[in-house]
């Protein structure tokens, strides 16, 4: 948990309503099964024992317990999953770790199991995780990390010393997008990032998207990152003098539309909205718009549009 605070928490003499009673930690049959609980996904199962047990993953079952003239028994609430992994680990094992809460009846009992797993719950994000990759020292995630710090930018995982990975002082940016984009080439990325920030400076997050379509079209067009071409020198001056009068997102969404906005391929679709546009303009004595169309041809990115 972070030592500060997002938004605004109730004050420390507030009143809080308490419910129920606190569960307890307690063994129960392995076999335990729950009421209306979700198929077992035996290809999850095998992923997560690919590596082996570990004790220090494993967290409890929740099983609810009913009043005694019920009639009911103790049911599965959360946890199948991990009550499958322990069978096929400990098969000789008739009982399993639980945290057993005690509900009033059967609506109470699928009440709770729909506010543990919708209602109650925050999955840490893609950026939270990647922060703890880097601090256990995950190859790939320091790889990342790496390419973080040479291209200037950072993930945020949280305000906590460390909670920054990469040039903690750039902008930032989501790790999916950052990984995505270096797939078109580190020096891409570094080219896509460097144009995004000369663009928008007091910007302090890019545009996920945005930067994977620049980083695109650098890649399908190496005449676009030449030192000698005058079409580079054309794109820059086109891109920073236009489209620094618009936000990343107008952008963005700008070019997704006049792209095609291609399902699934938003990327793809700013590449050739942006392509379209400066295939058209005449920058000062820049390179004519009937050359760039002759070196930048738009067949090339429509083939891995519709490919």
């Amino acid at each position: 948990m972070s030592i500060k605070m997002k938004g605004v928490f109730p004050k420390q003499n507030e009143q809080i309503e308490v419910h129920g009673i606190p569960g307890k930690a307690r063994e129960v049959l392995v076999h335990i099964h729950g009421d209306t609980n979700r198929d077992t996904d035996a290809k999850l199962v095998n992923k997560y024992l690919k590596n082996g047990w570990h004790w220090n993953l494993f967290v409890p079952i929740v099983v609810a317990e009913f009043p005694e003239e019920s009639g009911i028994g103790p049911l599965l609430l959360d946890g199948d999953h991990r009550r499958h992994m322990y069978m096929l680990t400990f098969p000789e094992r008739e009982k399993i770790p639980a945290h057993v809460i005690q509900v009033a009846d059967m609506e109470e009992y699928h009440r709770r199991f729909w506010e543990i797993n919708m209602k109650n719950r925050k999955n840490a994000s893609r950026e939270e995780v990647f922060v703890h990759q880097v601090k256990a020292g995950e190859p790939e995630a320091i790889s990342t990390m790496q390419e973080l710090i040479r291209c200037g930018v950072c993930v945020y995982g949280s305000s906590d010393p460390g909670g920054i990975v990469g040039f903690a002082s750039g902008p930032k940016v989501k790790v999916g997008a950052f990984r995505r984009t270096l797939k078109q080439g580190a020096t891409e990325t570094k080219m896509a990032i460097g144009i995004l920030k000369a663009t928008w400076p007091s910007d302090t997050e890019l545009k996920a998207e945005l930067m994977e379509a620049l980083a695109i079209l650098l890649n399908l067009y190496p005449t676009l990152q030449s030192q000698r071409s005058q079409i580079a020198a054309d794109f820059k001056i086109w891109f920073q003098g236009v489209q620094t009068m618009y936000t990343q997102r107008d952008v963005a969404m700008d070019n997704k539309n006049s792209g095609g906005a291609v399902v699934n391929k938003h990327a793809l679709s700013i590449a050739r909205g942006l392509l379209k546009d400066f295939r058209k303009v005449q920058i000062n004595n820049g390179a004519a718009p009937n050359y760039k169309q002759k070196m930048l041809k738009l067949s090339t990115l429509d083939n891995l549009i519709d490919g």
